[in-house]
């Protein structure tokens, strides 16, 4: 085989396995894990039930490998919009924007990651373990950047900041999710922006101003 069709070959796969996780997602979020089935996946996808056991294992690791797949695809765009703003509250606003922007255009993908964030099954709660602790490390970077920085205070713990910041997010998300009342989830951005910093900053009116 030619270099260029091995490479032709290779991103040919990249784009199916993109398309089944997409699918995957999809499915998980409308019929629910256990009332999914591979069969039904595969239909969301447009491919055969046996390509499907050429990029997973089962039903289990497909879920898995979507989960990883969304939240790595939002954290690879999330490093990219942070790298280009210089202050710890700018990076906090655009981290819950994205993330809100995210969830808003695709309502399967906010449903997909909500259920799996309450996932009772302690085996995939584990396997999913990883791209969270990923996800929070980035917020925990912005907190300590803001603690560093003076910004931010020093006397609350970061894991503590983080569970606040990314709980209100989720428990923000989940709301929308569930009402589905047509409210447009970045306006709420602004208001939970201005809760946490109410607790996070040192000096509320100093900080502010630093971020213009």
């Amino acid at each position: 085989m030619k270099k260029s069709e091995k490479t032709n070959s290779i991103e040919q796969k990249a784009i199916k396995r993109a398309q089944i996780l997409e699918a995957a997602v999809k499915a998980f979020s409308r019929h629910g894990y256990h009332s999914c089935t591979m069969n039904r996946v595969a239909k969301e996808a447009g491919v055969a039930d046996g390509t499907l056991y050429l990029y997973v294992k089962g039903k289990e690791d497909l879920l898995v490998t979507a989960f990883s797949h969304v939240l790595g695809l939002l954290m690879e765009r999330l490093d990219k919009e942070i790298k280009k703003l210089d202050n710890p509250v700018s990076k906090l606003r655009r981290l819950m924007e994205l993330h809100f922007e995210v969830m808003e255009n695709d309502p399967d993908l906010a449903g997909f990651l909500q259920f799996q964030l309450r996932q009772p099954d302690p085996a995939i709660r584990a396997a999913i373990r990883t791209p969270l602790v990923q996800y929070a490390n980035r917020i925990e970077a912005i907190v300590e950047e803001g603690k560093e920085k003076g910004t931010f205070r020093k006397s609350i713990g970061t894991r503590a900041m983080r569970r606040v910041i990314f709980g209100s997010m989720d428990e923000t998300v989940s709301a929308w999710w569930f009402r589905q009342d047509g409210n447009e989830l970045m306006k709420k951005v602004a208001p939970l922006m201005e809760v946490i910093l109410h607790g996070l900053l040192i000096n509320d009116d100093k900080s502010r101003k630093s971020e213009h």
